[in-house]
């Protein structure tokens, strides 16, 4: 079987925080540092372990929206809720057991931390690894263009000033921001 299809399946059936570092380290020792596409993988895996714990049943993005529904025997204190929903702008309850989080507002205020624990009480820390900083994506799209040895026009004004693709991985990225909220979650749930 393909090698990187077998680091996927692996990481994807992880069922704690250990499980997920014995895979990583298991392919830093293999292959060296790690990848970006690896790194993301972690990532939806972590947010994964704190979901379930939570018992959520589905978490949807839509642009600058993220839904999280939940499952009938979620863990969360109805009073713990509120008082996590006055704390935080960004995050709206959706009956009948649901939670939206706008992207574009920020959270807790200044005083809100970048990071937050696992249920291993790791920082979540969304661009890192163990073994460091994701890595950069290369050159820009315009040291790219001008080694091609010829810069031929062709560029739209829509093209320049479309918003840049966002990465999961950066600090205030997703990743962290849906991290940051089902850990606040979780210490409204008690655990």
């Amino acid at each position: 079987m393909n090698q990187r299809l077998t680091v996927y399946r692996q990481l994807a059936s992880t069922r704690s925080e250990a499980a997920l570092e014995g895979v990583l380290e298991a392919v830093r020792d293999r292959y060296g540092p790690l990848v970006p596409s690896i790194l993301v993988l972690a990532g939806y895996a972590r947010l994964r372990l704190l979901a379930d714990d939570l018992r959520v049943e589905a978490i949807d993005r839509d642009g600058h929206t993220v839904l999280i529904r939940f499952r009938q025997d979620a863990p969360i204190d109805p009073a713990r809720l509120v008082n996590l929903l006055k704390r935080r702008p960004d995050v709206q309850l959706v009956p009948p057991a649901s939670l939206k989080l706008d992207l574009r507002q920020t959270g807790a205020g200044a005083d809100a931390p970048s990071y937050t624990r696992t249920p291993a009480s790791r920082p979540f820390r969304a661009g890192t690894s163990p073994a460091g900083p994701a890595t950069s994506r290369g050159a820009s799209w315009w040291t790219a263009r001008a080694r091609t040895g010829e810069v031929t026009p062709g560029f739209t004004k829509q093209e320049i000033l479309r918003e840049a693709p966002q990465d999961p991985l950066a600090p205030g990225g997703v990743f962290e921001r849906i991290g940051v909220l089902l850990d606040d979650l979780s210490r409204s749930a008690g655990r």
